[in-house]
């Protein structure tokens, strides 16, 4: 069954800190797909994918990892 929105964000709190301090990462949120809500996690593309995040989800909600920058809009 897939997450609402509201589960998919509290998944997205409860691992954000530790994401987030993983080399390279700097962005992470829930998105909405075709498929259905992910947590996007952006890697900058220099850096080598961490292994914590060579997994299909965390606690139920895909996850999807984009290489690239993060701009503050």
């Amino acid at each position: 069954m897939a997450l609402t929105y509201d589960e998919a964000v509290a998944v997205q709190r409860q691992h954000e800190a530790r994401l987030i301090e993983l080399d390279g990462v700097n962005a992470v949120g829930v998105k909405q797909t075709d498929s259905g809500l992910v947590l996007e996690v952006t890697v900058s593309p220099d850096v080598d994918l961490p292994s914590e995040l060579d997994a299909a989800e965390l606690d139920g909600l895909p996850l999807k990892v984009v290489r690239g920058g993060y701009t503050l809009q």
